[in-house]
């Protein structure tokens, strides 16, 4: 494990970025657009940058999570122990944090796939909540080193 943890704290680090860097230009800067061009074109702008989303998003967050598990079993693990330090506290905080989200991406993939509506926060507010939980999960990824 020692030797692959580089590699991946690299790739999930650069996902990372993209994923929140991706509902950052959406949650600030596309929605600022919104009515803007009229109804058609503001139809047309997510439908483009939804069907591209779909294909990007979820599998970057299924790296993002599959990498961020490799990089936790060396601080969470039988030997190490769960509650035992502050960087696991910390950890086992940014884990919960990052599960909200993964939970929502399932979520909206769900309804994505079985054509249901979505709850409407979930329409409204997700990518905002992500944004917001993303901020916390990158300010306890750098205290967990730090405290």
């Amino acid at each position: 494990m020692e030797a692959i943890y580089p590699y991946a704290n690299i790739i999930h680090l650069l996902l990372a970025i993209i994923f929140l860097g991706y509902v950052f230009t959406d949650t600030v800067m596309i929605s600022a657009l919104k009515d803007k061009f009229g109804k058609d074109t503001d139809q047309k702008i997510n439908q483009t940058l939804g069907a591209k989303s779909f294909k990007i998003f979820p599998l970057s967050l299924l790296v993002i999570v599959l990498t961020g598990g490799m990089m936790m079993s060396k601080y969470i693990n039988s030997d190490a122990g769960l509650f035992e330090t502050t960087l696991q506290k910390l950890l086992v905080i940014k884990i919960i944090l990052a599960l909200i989200i993964v939970l929502g991406v399932l979520y909206n993939l769900y309804t994505k796939l079985t054509k249901k509506p979505k709850h409407p926060f979930m329409q409204e507010h997700f990518h905002k909540l992500v944004l917001v939980l993303g901020f916390f999960i990158v300010v306890l990824a750098k205290l967990m080193f730090t405290a």
